[in-house]
């Protein structure tokens, strides 16, 4: 089954969704550099601006778009879900929303999208309506749209609000100007919400609108009538404008509706000019399609024998890793989500892989610690170790697609203002870890690694992560790499090497155990192990098993031994869980893990981002069998237990274990994870084999069991390769009808046959 809810369009750039009433809410998201906003296939949703350093403001708490003919008025949103209507559909597409709706003879067609445009000190989104009078008698539809914000004072029950508001003739909308922090200083915003078309009404309180017993669903406008024509003194801000169309049978009519921040009401009206009549509105739109063409459809395509695999990989992955690369979480700018996002996106754009890189190393210290995040005005610490180590696996994969070791000689600024190269940045990071060790040398959890909710692990200063070391070793090994490559001083060389051999030495004698078989995971500041089979909670961690792999091996013949234990502990009909048996409150001492119910995310869960860690390690170890069985767990319209309940055009983070009962397979968040992101790179680099190295790019595929064949398009330092995929039983690349003595390709364009 794919979905009883809806399907992929024909090129698979839109999903259609079919009925508003689905298990929850199926999200859609559009960005620039600096506002991002998001709704579902009801119209829920919200936006908001930020600055460099993770300041907001948010112009959409809270949004709605409404008919009213007479007394009578309806959301053109689908809601309330269970009321009756004569046609449904939503479109989310890559970069706007339309949805359909069709009710007491009135069709509208309505579209969500953010203009083009990267400016700290404005932003927009546009809503444009099409309505069609079906019946055979003349109409006169009014339609208001309606937007909540976020930076007055919040509306409750006994607030206080002591905001002002009111209606502009000369910006033909509604607005409200105050002051922020943003961007280094103190900021004048006007938040504006216009329409393109005369404005017949308005209202710029919330309960106005609304009204003191509505809902955004129901509000107290759309039973009398229509907006009230209200200013807003000392409540709390909620604008809302109408527009009327009068319409005869058959005849269709436009509407334009925009908000958004500016940094003065010139600019407000300014924007509002330029989402006006319908053929601007048509314009942008395109453009907004062709930024993301340009940005998405170069580098790789993938084609598997599942058409709706197709789509989701080439077109809906893509794009969950160019906004992970640049909003990370979303909610916060996570910086290791970041950089592990980007270190995706070199997968298919490098360039912009590279440019994104830059600006995360400015946010990193002098000594080459690394962050949390940045929000609300700050560079926050969060006392997590781990985030430093992501930066030269971000950087490897970018310069392997590349090419250009020039490029590690730029000049990055740290957060301190100092200036150094990017090679430096990246040396700083390693060199900082190895020196900030704990528990028999190996390196400290602090706070926290990969694993957020380890917070209490190594809060004391002596707790270490196994993990966390074991990824150091393949930050160590990639710079290494790229200091060979740059032709770095050979005494750099060998002393990365040593480090090398020495942390393997320590894993392997502090993190191995040796009854259970596989690596454990931490060992606390009390020196109590995480993740070992004496363990009575969380006996075993998937990610040190799989982080051995991909590190490139610590100890001949331990990697497979700890995969194969560790697997068998972890296995699940719905997936591989990360951590086994999950922890309970009697474990608390360990962190917020033990406050997750059972088998909830990272307590037994099957998460996704570890899943995709393994997809890729199962292609490593050229295993078709458990790499089908992978693909098949992850992908929500391939994985019989969740089929139907996630978004099939998207990943989330995990699907819930079998201790949560009902919930038993449901969903996690979707969009904000790395799940998308590294589903996409272990398919590109790992399923498909398309492994880039300095020398070129290396073809080594492991597909999965029952896909005899498949095809890939990558182009690779200006070179395109057309590449064909063949179970023939014989592992064998051969460019331009030779075959070649290796499964490196020549550095030209051409045809490319890999047999396996």
């Amino acid at each position: 089954m794919f979905s009883p809810f809806g399907h992929f369009s024909e090129d698979g750039c839109s999903f259609h969704i079919l009925t508003p009433d689905i298990p929850r809410n199926w999200y859609n998201y559009f960005h620039t550099d600096y506002y991002v906003t998001f709704t579902s296939q009801c119209g829920i949703g919200q936006g908001f601006l930020q600055d460099s350093l993770g300041r907001r403001l948010m112009p959409v708490k809270g949004r709605g778009l409404y008919a009213v003919e007479g007394g009578a008025g309806w959301s053109l949103c689908g809601l309330p879900v269970y009321e009756p209507r004569e046609q449904y559909e939503c479109v989310h597409r890559l970069g706007s929303t339309t949805i359909t709706l069709q009710k007491r003879g009135i069709r509208t067609d309505y579209t969500l999208f953010v203009p083009c445009g990267d400016d700290p000190f404005a932003c927009a989104e546009v809503t444009a309506v099409r309505v069609t009078n079906t019946n055979d008698t003349p109409r006169e539809i009014k339609l208001i749209a309606y937007v909540e914000n976020d930076f007055d004072e919040p509306y409750k029950p006994q607030g206080y609000n002591t905001s002002a508001a009111g209606r502009d003739d000369a910006l033909n909308g509604l607005h409200y100007e105050f002051e922020e922090e943003f961007e280094g200083g103190k900021r004048t915003f006007c938040f504006f919400l216009g329409c393109g078309q005369e404005v017949t009404g308005w209202d710029c309180a919330r309960n106005a609108f609304i009204g003191p017993y509505g809902t955004l669903q129901d509000p107290a406008a759309l039973h009398r009538g229509g907006c009230s024509n209200s200013a807003c003194v000392a409540e709390k801000i909620g604008y809302a404008v109408q527009t009327t169309l009068r319409l005869n049978p058959g005849e269709s009519g436009f509407a334009s509706f925009t908000t958004g921040l500016a940094e003065s009401l010139d600019r407000a009206n300014g924007i509002l000019a330029r989402f006006a009549a319908e053929a601007q509105v048509l314009g942008e739109l395109e453009r907004v399609e062709e930024k993301y063409r340009g940005r998405l459809n170069a580098g790789l395509s993938l084609k598997t024998p599942d058409e709706n695999l197709n789509h989701l990989i080439n077109h809906w992955l893509k794009y969950q890793t160019d906004m992970g690369s640049r909003w990370a979480r979303v909610r916060h700018n996570g910086y290791r989500d970041i950089a592990s996002d980007t270190e995706c996106l070199a997968a298919f754009n490098p360039r912009l892989a590279w440019e994104r890189l830059k600006r995360l190393l400015t946010y990193q210290y002098a000594n080459g610690y690394a962050p949390r995040t940045f929000i609300d005005g700050r560079i926050c610490d969060n006392n997590f170790s781990d985030c430093a180590v992501w930066l030269t696996f971000t950087a490897y994969y970018i310069l392997m697609e590349l090419g250009d070791m020039t490029l590690l000689e730029e000049e990055v600024p740290f957060n301190d203002g100092t200036v150094a190269t990017v090679y430096e940045h990246l040396r700083r990071s390693v060199d900082f870890l190895y020196g900030f060790r704990g528990h028999h040398g190996l390196i400290r959890i602090w706070g926290g690694d990969w694993n957020d909710c380890m917070n209490y692990v190594g809060i004391k200063g002596q707790g270490v992560s196994v993990w966390l070391s074991i990824a150091w070793v393949r930050a160590c090994r990639q710079l290494r790499a790229l200091a060979e490559a740059a032709g770095k001083d050979e005494a750099e060389i060998v002393c990365l090497k040593e480090r090398d051999d020495e942390m393997c030495a320590l894993i392997n004698e502090y993190g191995w155990d040796e009854e259970g078989g596989y690596y454990i995971y931490a060992i606390s500041d009390d020196g109590e192990p995480i993740g070992a089979s004496s363990c009575e909670e969380g006996r075993v961690f998937l990610n040190p098993q799989l982080w051995a792999v991909l590190a490139g091996g610590l100890n001949a013949g331990r990697e497979a031994r700890a995969i194969e234990n560790s697997y068998r502990l972890l296995w699940d009909r719905l997936g591989t869980r990360v951590s086994w048996p999950p922890y309970t409150e009697k474990s608390i001492w360990i962190g917020g893990i033990a406050k997750k119910a059972p088998g909830v995310q990272e307590n037994g869960g099957v998460y996704l981002h570890a899943m995709c860690w393994k997809l890729a390690v199962d292609a490593l170890m050229d295993n078709a069998a458990r790499v089908r069985e992978d693909v098949d767990s992850i992908v929500p319209f391939r994985n019989e237990v969740v089929a139907g309940r996630a978004e099939p055009y998207t990943l989330c983070n995990c699907y819930m274990g079998p201790e949560t009962g009902y919930r038993y397979g449901t969903p996690g968040q979707s969009w904000r994870t790395a799940s998308g992101q590294w589903f996409l790179k272990a398919m590109a680099q790992f399923v498909f084999g398309l492994r880039p190295r300095l020398e070129g790019l290396a073809v080594q595929p492991c597909l999965p069991e029952g896909w005899d064949e498949a095809f890939a398009e990558k182009e690779f330092r200006g070179c395109r390769y057309r590449i064909t995929y063949r179970r023939t039983g014989e592992k064998a690349v051969f460019f331009e009808g030779e075959r070649l003595p290796g499964d490196v390709l020549p550095l030209r364009s051409g045809s490319v046959l890999v047999t396996f």
